[in-house]
């Protein structure tokens, strides 16, 4: 463990206070559970869209490429 990582560990970190903090909510909450598994799906659909995102526009750049090319082409012509 490097210092970085040391330092969130620190009692007197704010971030350390804040993610206690945090936990003691949760923990004081009866359908936390609930709210965790509909964060966590939040974040994957966040993530699976963003993959969608990025391939269409690797496509969509690759496309262009190819487009780019054939004009090229047909300019040598």
């Amino acid at each position: 463990m490097d210092e970085y990582q040391a330092r969130f560990l620190d009692g007197q970190s704010p971030f350390t206070l804040f993610l206690i903090l945090i936990l003691l909510i949760l923990g004081t909450e009866r359908d936390v559970e609930t709210y965790l598994e509909n964060a966590k799906n939040f974040v994957l659909e966040t993530r699976r869209a963003m993959e969608n995102v990025r391939n269409g526009y690797e496509g969509m750049q690759a496309n262009i490429q190819s487009f780019h090319a054939k004009l090229l082409d047909l300019q040598k012509k």
